[in-house]
C-alpha cells in the first residue's frame, strides 16, 4: 500500500515558517482537515419522510412529498392539496473493522427524520394551475457511530510520530518552560504540539540532546517492547436542514420549485488510545523490568482527544419536473455549494504509567513500589482551544446535480430511477484561524487528491389496494477518493450501498401512515493511527479498514387538508 504524506505550511514565527509531514486518525485533530469537511458535506437523502426512505430517496422527478423540499423543491408543484407530516426514526450504527473488536462497536439513536407543512398557496386556471409554499425539517446527514479495535504485538508507538513531528519542526522542550527552559511549565499557543508535549509529560518521548532539538525519540521504550494499540472512536451528532420552498404547476406540464435551506451542524467526536508495552523476560507482570535495559521503563501511555464543531450552513436548491405524457416525469435539480460557518473545540489529555528500575533522576520520584504515575498530575491536562468568531472555519461544500425520471402506471404503481454527481474536488476553504496561511494547500489537495461522486437511486411503489402500498428502493454512492492506493490522512466514507423497503396505509380520508426499513453499509477509506516523517525516517502504524452499517426505521404520520 502507497502512502499520502500530507504536507501542511503551518503558521510563520520568528524562526521562520515550520511545517508539518504527519497525519492518521490520532494527528491533527487540532484542525479541520480536509477530510473533516468531506465528512460535513456528505448528505444523505435516504432520510426525510418513510415513503422517501423506503424508496431510496429517488424523488427528483417524483414530488408530492415533504422530502422533495431538500431534494428536488419542484415537487411541490404536484401538490394539490395541504399537507403535514412528522417522521420519527430510530437508527441503529453497527461497525466492523479489519482489527479485533475492542470496547463499543454500536450506537443507538432517536432522532426526527422529518417535520413539514405545505400549503396550496394559490389556484388558478389559466397557465399558473397552482403555487405552494411549503416548510420542513429534514435530517439529510448522521454523525452518530463507534468503533473501537486493538492490534496486538506491533513494532511502532506513537511516540515515534511525535518524536518525528517534534524534530522536524526543530522544537526544543525549552519551549515548553519559561525563562528559556529552566522555569515553570507553560502550555504555548501551539495546539499543534499539544499531543507531541503530552507524550513528554508522560514519559513517551523525550530531547536525548538538550542542546539539539532533533533528538527527539521515545526514550522509555526499549527497541526490543511489543506494543499492544487500543483505540476507540465515538461520534455523536448530524446535520439537519430547515428549509423554505416553494414550486408551482404550469399547465399541468412543467413544475418548478425553488428551496433556501439552512443546515444546522453539530459533531463532536472522543478518540481514547492507549497503548500498553511488553518485553519477552520477564513479563510484564512480574515487578522486575532490569532486563529491558531501561533505567526507567513505560508500562503504559493513554490518549484522550475531544474534538467539537458546532455551526451552520446556507444553500440554494432549484429544480424542474417535466410531464411530457401523462405517465412520464424527467426531473433536474442543482443544489448550490452550501455555505458553512463552523465553531470548534479540541481539548486533549494524557497519561503514563512507568516502572523505576534504576531511579538515577533526582526529578522523578517513584513511589514506594517503584512505579512512577501522571494520573494526578495537574500539568498533564492540556487548556481547552476554542475557535469562534473571526477564528472560525468557513468553507463550501460540492455542487449536486441531480437528474430523474420516473414511470407511473395508472393508479396502481410507480418506478423511479435517480442519478446524481458530487463534485468533492471543488470544495474551497474561505477563512481558517489566523496564523495558518495555508488556504491554498487545502483547495490543492481537494482538487488533487478527491474527485465527483456518481450516486445512483432506485425506487419502486406499487399499490395492491387503494388503502395499501408497498415500496422499495436500493441505491449506491460511489467515491469520491481519487486514488485508492493513496488513503487520505484520516477516514472517510467513500462508498455507501443502501437498501429500502416500507408499506404505507391511508387510515382515513386524509390521513396516512408510512413505515420505512432501511440497511446502509458504508465503508470508510483505509487509515492509518499515525504516520510521521522527520529528516532521517519515517513511522506510521498498520493500515486499518472500517465498515459502518446502519439500520434506520421510520414512521410518517400525514395529514392532508
Amino acid at each position: 500500500m502507497k502512502r499520502l504524506i500530507i504536507t501542511l505550511a503551518a503558521a510563520a514565527t520568528a524562526a521562520g515558517a515550520s511545517a508539518q509531514q504527519w497525519g492518521g486518525l490520532l494527528m491533527d485533530k487540532d484542525l479541520l482537515m480536509p477530510t473533516d469537511m468531506i465528512e460535513l458535506s456528505q448528505t444523505q437523502f435516504n432520510f426525510g419522510t418513510a415513503r422517501a426512505m423506503a424508496m431510496a430517496g429517488a424523488f427528483t422527478s417524483l414530488g408530492a412529498d415533504l422530502s422533495s423540499m431538500s431534494i428536488n423543491p419542484a415537487g411541490l408543484g404536484m401538490y394539490r392539496h395541504g399537507d403535514i407530516s412528522i417522521t420519527p426514526m430510530m437508527s441503529f450504527a453497527r461497525s466492523k473493522g479489519n482489527a479485533p473488536e475492542y470496547g463499543c462497536n454500536s450506537r443507538d439513536r432517536f432522532s426526527m427524520a422529518n417535520i413539514g407543512v405545505v400549503i396550496n398557496a394559490y389556484e388558478g386556471s389559466r397557465s399558473l394551475i397552482s403555487l405552494n409554499v411549503g416548510f420542513g425539517y429534514n435530517r439529510i446527514a448522521d454523525f452518530n457511530y463507534d468503533y473501537g479495535f486493538v492490534r496486538q504485538n506491533q513494532g511502532g508507538t506513537i511516540g515515534d510520530a511525535y518524536a518525528r513531528q517534534l524534530n522536524w519542526d526543530g522544537v526544543s522542550k525549552n519551549k515548553f518552560y519559561t525563562n528559556g527552559g529552566s522555569g515553570d511549565w507553560v502550555w504555548p499557543n501551539d495546539p499543534q504540539y499539544w499531543n507531541a508535549m503530552l507524550a513528554y509529560r508522560g514519559f513517551l518521548i523525550d530531547q536525548t540532546d538538550p542542546d539539539d532539538p532533533g533528538t527527539w525519540k521515545p526514550t522509555w521504550v526499549g527497541n526490543n517492547a511489543g506494543v499492544d494499540h487500543y483505540t476507540m472512536l465515538r461520534s455523536k451528532g448530524s446535520i439537519g436542514e430547515y428549509v423554505l420552498s416553494v414550486g408551482a404547476n404550469i399547465n399541468n406540464k412543467i413544475y418548478i420549485g425553488a428551496s433556501l435551506g439552512i443546515q444546522s451542524v453539530y459533531q463532536r467526536k472522543y478518540i481514547d488510545y492507549v497503548e500498553e508495552y511488553f518485553y519477552d523476560a520477564p513479563s510484564q507482570n512480574t515487578p522486575d523490568f532490569g532486563n529491558s535495559g531501561l533505567d526507567y521503563q513505560l508500562l503504559r501511555w493513554k490518549l484522550n482527544q475531544s474534538v467539537i464543531v458546532d455551526g451552520t450552513g446556507v444553500n440554494f436548491k432549484a429544480g424542474i419536473v417535466y410531464r411530457p405524457t401523462a405517465n412520464l416525469r424527467l426531473g433536474a435539480a442543482i443544489h448550490t455549494p452550501t455555505y458553512y460557518s463552523l465553531d470548534r473545540k479540541f481539548q486533549s489529555a494524557a497519561a503514563g504509567l512507568a516502572y523505576a528500575n534504576n531511579d538515577t533522576d533526582p526529578n522523578v520520584t517513584p513511589d514506594k513500589n517503584g512505579y512512577i504515575s501522571t494520573a494526578n498530575d495537574p500539568n498533564m491536562t492540556s487548556p481547552l482551544l476554542v475557535d469562534d468568531g473571526p477564528n472560525g472555519w468557513s468553507f463550501v461544500s460540492p455542487t449536486r446535480l441531480m437528474f430523474g425520471a420516473s414511470y407511473t402506471f395508472g393508479e396502481r404503481g410507480v418506478i423511479s430511477v435517480d442519478y446524481e454527481r458530487d463534485w468533492y474536488n471543488g470544495i474551497r476553504i474561505k477563512d481558517n484561524p489566523s496564523g495558518l496561511d495555508s488556504q491554498s494547500w487545502y483547495n490543492d489537495s481537494f482538487r488533487q487528491n478527491f474527485k465527483a461522486s456518481n450516486i445512483v437511486r432506485v425506487g419502486a411503489e406499487f399499490k395492491p389496494l387503494p388503502v395499501l402500498s408497498l415500496r422499495a428502493g436500493f441505491g449506491y454512492s460511489g467515491s469520491m477518493v481519487r486514488d485508492d492506493e493513496f488513503p487520505p490522512a484520516s477516514p472517510v466514507i467513500k462508498q455507501t450501498t443502501y437498501y429500502g423497503a416500507g408499506v404505507g396505509f391511508v387510515l382515513s380520508r386524509g390521513v396516512l401512515l408510512d413505515l420505512a426499513y432501511q440497511y446502509v453499509s458504508s465503508k470508510l477509506s483505509d487509515y492509518y493511527l499515525f504516520y510521521a516523517e522527520d529528516k532521517v525516517g519515517y513511522t506510521e502504524s498498520a493500515l486499518y479498514s472500517t465498515d459502518i452499517n446502519r439500520h434506520n426505521v421510520a414512521l410518517t404520520l400525514g395529514f392532508r387538508f
